[in-house]
């Protein structure tokens, strides 16, 4: 008995393709070829194989018992395979024109897309994957080297990674429109004693400036509600349960159910631009930094 020849990729392609598609035409214009070579490549596999796999009938293919039974051992194969030319594409982007940015939440929406339609104007066919992560993530992304480049709001410093400050203002307080303290031009922060705060969570570098702040005018703050993130406490303040003070640039421009006042004393939180200081010279990560300090 002659040995079997060992498949080829394509003939498992045809094969796997044939028996989710049901016929032959369907699996010939899934794989792009001709209706013809999708029936050569199947003359081949069962010469090659030594089983009948279809029995004919009626003009069709009718898998036999040996075709599902061959199915079920190559059907994972083939998936594994496909998988494993998704990852040597993606190997290929990152090496040539691949940037990984993470961002905090709060500038996942306006501030990012403005910055990264900006860089692709200048930097074509680049492929982008922006991640929206909290800042402690982003750094070890940094560091991990999954990560290109990032933009936070911690302040803590990491060897080998270098950050430049940006978008230094004056946070700001807000609350939700009809609020009684919406007649006031200033707020203070004896204006918020008794008055449902919502807070960043308490390790947050903009929750511990805020309850500095709030002891140095030595006022109480009335902590309501904690969140995680700026969309989540813009979305309870929208929604009026509570006040807040955050960077202007958490706040969205189409929500009209925000009332933004100065808030006094002026407390001025900054974010960061940061890679690693091996990647300064990276051609990717050197003009996306600079776009983001355009926006400035």
């Amino acid at each position: 008995m002659a040995a079997m020849k060992p498949l080829n990729f394509r003939q498992i392609e045809l094969f796997t393709t044939l028996m989710e598609q049901k016929t032959v035409s369907a699996a010939a214009v899934e794989l792009n070829i001709s209706q013809p070579a999708a029936s050569k490549l199947l003359r081949h596999l069962e010469i090659d194989t030594g089983l009948e796999l279809f029995e004919r009938a009626k003009g069709r293919l009718w898998p036999t018992a040996e075709a599902r039974t061959l199915y079920e051992e190559l059907s994972c194969l083939y998936h594994s395979l496909n998988k494993i030319e998704d990852v040597v594409q993606a190997i290929r982007r990152r090496k040539n024109r691949e940037l990984v940015i993470g961002v905090l939440p709060a500038l996942s929406t306006g501030f990012i897309s403005r910055a990264t339609a900006l860089y692709l104007e200048k930097n074509e066919n680049v492929f982008l994957n922006i991640v929206s992560l909290p800042s402690v993530d982003i750094l070890r992304g940094l560091t991990s080297k999954t990560i290109d480049v990032g933009v936070i709001g911690s302040q803590q410093q990491t060897d080998g990674i270098t950050c430049v400050s940006l978008m230094e203002r004056p946070m700001v307080c807000i609350m939700p429109r009809g609020h009684p303290l919406a007649a006031q031009t200033i707020i203070t922060p004896h204006h918020l004693t008794n008055v449902p705060f919502i807070s960043f969570s308490v390790e947050s570098l903009t929750a511990q400036l805020v309850r500095d702040i709030f002891q140095q005018e030595n006022a109480t703050l009335n902590i309501a509600h904690v969140v995680n993130t700026a969309p989540l406490l813009l979305s309870l303040v929208s929604a009026g349960l509570g006040v807040s003070i955050v960077h202007p640039f958490y706040i969205p421009s189409d929500d009209t159910n925000i009332i933004v006042r100065e808030f006094s004393p002026a407390v001025k939180f900054k974010f960061r631009v940061c890679y690693l200081v091996e990647k300064k010279s990276d051609s990717l990560t050197r003009r996306f930094s600079d776009i983001v300090r355009l926006l400035d």
